[in-house]
C-alpha cells in the first residue's frame, strides 16, 4: 500500500506521545497512592486524608473536564498535551517542595489535576484526528495504558525511592519525567489535526470494523464548527456518565488503598509494592488486548465495558474477604478489568461521537473524575469505620450497577446508530 511506512512512523510517534503524556499527568495521584505509607507517617494522616487528597486531583479534573474539552478541540491536541505536560511538572515539584502539611498535600494535588483534565481530552483528539478508525481501539488501548504504567512507576518507587532516599524524591524524579515529555510532543497540528467525520456506510452499525481501503487508511474530512457539539444525544451521554462514574468510585480505590489493604493483612510493604507493579502489568496488558481485539473482531465496545465492570464487582469481592490468598488470586482479576476499562471507554466516545470527540469526552469524563471523587473518599471512611472488607464490599456494589447501567446505555446508543 503507497505511503504505508510513512503512515505507521506516524502512527508510533503518535501513540508514543500521547502515552508519555497520560503516564506524566497521572503521577501526582498515583504516587500519593503508592507511597501513603510514608506519607501518613511524614505527616502524620490516615486512610481519610489519603482518599481525600486522591479525590481532591479528580475533583478539579470533574469541575473543569467540560471546559478542558472544548478548549482543547479548538486550540488542537498537541498544544493540549504540552498544557498537560507542564502543569505536571509543575505540580510535582510543588509537592516535592511544598507539602508539609495534609492540608498544603491536598491544594497541591488538587492543582495537579489539571494536568489529567487537559490531558485527557488532548490525547483522544491526537488519536481521532491522526489514525485511521480501523486502529483507534488499539491507539487508545496503548495510550490509556498510561495510567496503570504511571501506577507501575509508583509501585517501583516505593523500594527504589520511598523507603531509600525519601518520598519527596519520588516526586522530583516524577516532575523531571514530565518535563522531558513536554519537551518531546512532536508538532503534528498541521497533519490532520481535524476531527473525524463518520464515513457513509451501508451498515447501520457504527462499531462494526470498517472497510480497509485506501480511504479508510486516513482521518476523514472533519464537520468545521466553531461550536463543535456530540453527535450522541447529551441525555445518552449522561447516562454513559453515570455508569463510568461508578466504575470508577472501584478503580480509582483500588489504585489508591491496594498497598495500603495489603499491608493491613500481613503483606510486607516492599511486597505490596511489587504487587501493584505486577498488577498494573495486567492493566496493561489488558488494555491492549481489548483494543485490539475490539479493532480486529469488530466487537461493540459498550458491551465489553458491561462485561467488565461486572467481573471487576466478583474481583472486589475477592478482594472483600480480608484473605492473602485470596487477595493473589483476585488481583489478576480486579486489575484486567477494574484498571483496564478506560481505552474502551473512550473508544466508544470516539467512535459514536466522531465530529467532536474532544467535546464528548469532556462531557463524560465529568462522571470518571466524578467517580474518582467520591469513591476515595467513602472507601476510606468506610475502611477507618469499620474495615477494608466494607470497603471493597463498597467497590464490588458499584461495579456492578455501572454494568446494568451500562448494558442499558450501549442499548440505546446502539439502536440510535
Amino acid at each position: 500500500m503507497p505511503g504505508f511506512a510513512d503512515r505507521r512512523a506516524g502512527f508510533t510517534a503518535l501513540v508514543t506521545a500521547s502515552l508519555l503524556v497520560t503516564v506524566a499527568a497521572n503521577l501526582s495521584p498515583t504516587l500519593v497512592s503508592a507511597l501513603a505509607v510514608q506519607i501518613s507517617d511524614d505527616l502524620d494522616i490516615g486512610e481519610t486524608q489519603i482518599g481525600m487528597t486522591v479525590s481532591a486531583f479528580f475533583f478539579v479534573g470533574a469541575l473543569t473536564s467540560a471546559w478542558s474539552g472544548r478548549t482543547v478541540e479548538r486550540i488542537g491536541p498537541a498544544a493540549g498535551l504540552r498544557l498537560s505536560t507542564g502543569a505536571a511538572c509543575a505540580g510535582l515539584l510543588a509537592i516535592a517542595a511544598l507539602a508539609r502539611s495534609w492540608p498544603t498535600l491536598l491544594l497541591l494535588v488538587g492543582a495537579a489535576g489539571l494536568a489529567n483534565a487537559w490531558g485527557q481530552p488532548a490525547a483522544n483528539l491526537y488519536v481521532a484526528r491522526g489514525i485511521s478508525i480501523w486502529r483507534q481501539g488499539l491507539a487508545l488501548g496503548i495510550q490509556k495504558s498510561g495510567i496503570p504504567a504511571a501506577s507501575l512507576l509508583s509501585g517501583l518507587a516505593i523500594p527504589t525511592v520511598g523507603l531509600t532516599i525519601g518520598w519527596r524524591w519520588a516526586f522530583v524524579i516524577g516532575a523531571l519525567i514530565a518535563m522531558a515529555v513536554s519537551l518531546g510532543v512532536p508538532a503534528v497540528d498541521g497533519a490532520g489535526d481535524t476531527p473525524a467525520k463518520p464515513a457513509k456506510s451501508a451498515k447501520p452499525d457504527k462499531f462494526a470494523e470498517p472497510a480497509k481501503s485506501a480511504k479508510s487508511d486516513k482521518p476523514a474530512k472533519p464537520r468545521v464548527s466553531e461550536d463543535p457539539r456530540p453527535d450522541v444525544a447529551v441525555r445518552l451521554l449522561v447516562t454513559v456518565t453515570c455508569s463510568t462514574g461508578l466504575a470508577a468510585m472501584g478503580s480509582v480505590s483500588l489504585s489508591s488503598f491496594f498497598v495500603l489493604s495489603s499491608v493491613n493483612i500481613g503483606v510486607d510493604e516492599a511486597a505490596a509494592g511489587v504487587l501493584l507493579m505486577a498488577g498494573s502489568l495486567v492493566g496493561i496488558a489488558s488494555r491492549l488486548a481489548m483494543g485490539a481485539g475490539a479493532d480486529r473482531a469488530g466487537l461493540n465496545p459498550f458491551h465489553m465495558l458491561t462485561t467488565m465492570f461486572g467481573v471487576a464487582a466478583l474481583a472486589f469481592v475477592g478482594l472483600a474477604t480480608g484473605s492473602a490468598t485470596v487477595l493473589y488470586l483476585s488481583l489478576p482479576f480486579a486489575f484486567a478489568t477494574s484498571f483496564a476499562w478506560p481505552g474502551l471507554f473512550h473508544l466508544a466516545m470516539l467512535r459514536s461521537n466522531p465530529s467532536a470527540p474532544g467535546a464528548a469526552t469532556g462531557i463524560t469524563m465529568t462522571g470518571n473524575f466524578t467517580g474518582a471523587v467520591i469513591g476515595p473518599l467513602l472507601f476510606g471512611w468506610l475502611v477507618e469505620t469499620s474495615s477494608y472488607g466494607w470497603g471493597w464490599g463498597f467497590a464490588a456494589l458499584t461495579s456492578a450497577v455501572a454494568s446494568l447501567v451500562m448494558a442499558l446505555s450501549g442499548r440505546l446508543i446502539s439502536r440510535r446508530a
